[in-house]
């Protein structure tokens, strides 16, 4: 597997710096896909890192689940090398998958987090069944791990970017297909943010889209509420899962860019 040294991808801040970001892919994706929203945060002063985490992109291992322990490992890794190489705290931005990672990482090290973004992260409390499903599908994964679940990616999908569309349905590095066993790992990565999402500490800003099929609103009602006294929440009626590639990335970045300077 490819070293996470070796998937780096930086986008220097124009100067003076305002502050340094680690951004977090979603799940099948890789550090590709901050390649719209990286030039723009860094013409507004913010060095933007992101990279291949472990299962994905040039790390992926057969499809397989790298386990939430990799997972995190890496970020507090990449959070704690970034904090010593700029002398500031780090924002952490997370998509979907990378949302409940930022989660996690930033528990390990609340004072080397600045902020969170995260944009509607894997979060499942209060989902109605939420046990049941758990069940039903870790009996599936235990029966047939190797099971694999088609991802159709259209490169004309109307709820994506043009370029973000012909991307995820297009460049190979962008994961095809599930193994049962992996969508299993997610579940239980997102059901580990879910019930420590009450001890995060850093200021949060929380985005989800009305056109989300993939996060349940209730887990982020639930997480809105966590975060509360200590953050904001941003709302889009006809926003995507992936609101970062979405036909509207520019305002949903702006409107991050925004609350950042406001900090």
């Amino acid at each position: 597997m490819t070293a996470l040294a070796d998937t780096l991808r930086e986008w220097p801040a124009s100067k003076p710096r305002k502050g340094v970001v680690l951004a977090l892919h979603s799940f099948g994706d890789y550090g590709a896909a901050f390649d719209q929203i990286g030039p723009l945060f860094a013409a507004n002063g913010y060095h933007l890192v992101s990279y291949d985490q472990a299962g994905f992109g040039r790390r992926r291992q057969q499809d397989r689940w790298p386990g939430e322990a990799q997972l995190v490992d890496d970020a507090v890794s990449q959070i704690q090398r970034l904090y010593a190489s700029y002398h500031q705290p780090v924002v952490v931005l997370g998509e979907s998958l990378g949302g409940a990672v930022a989660m996690l990482a930033a528990l390990r090290e609340p004072d080397k987090v600045a902020a969170l973004v995260l944009v509607a992260p894997a979060v499942r409390e209060g989902i109605r069944f939420r046990y049941g499903w758990n069940a039903a599908i870790a009996t599936a994964a235990t029966l047939a791990p190797g099971y694999r679940l088609t991802v159709t990616r259209e490169a004309d999908d109307p709820s994506l970017s043009t370029d973000s569309a012909r991307r995820l349905a297009r460049d190979p590095l962008v994961m095809r297909e599930v193994r049962m066993d992996a969508y299993w790992g997610l579940i239980r990565l997102a059901d580990s943010a879910s019930d420590q999402a009450h001890r995060l500490t850093p200021p949060t800003l929380l985005l989800y889209g009305g056109q989300d099929q993939s996060v349940p609103a209730a887990g982020i009602v639930h997480l809105r509420d966590h975060v509360n006294d200590n953050g904001d929440y941003r709302f889009y009626p006809h926003g995507p899962h992936l609101l970062l590639q979405g036909p509207h990335w520019q305002n949903v970045s702006g409107d991050i860019l925004k609350w950042l300077g406001a900090r």
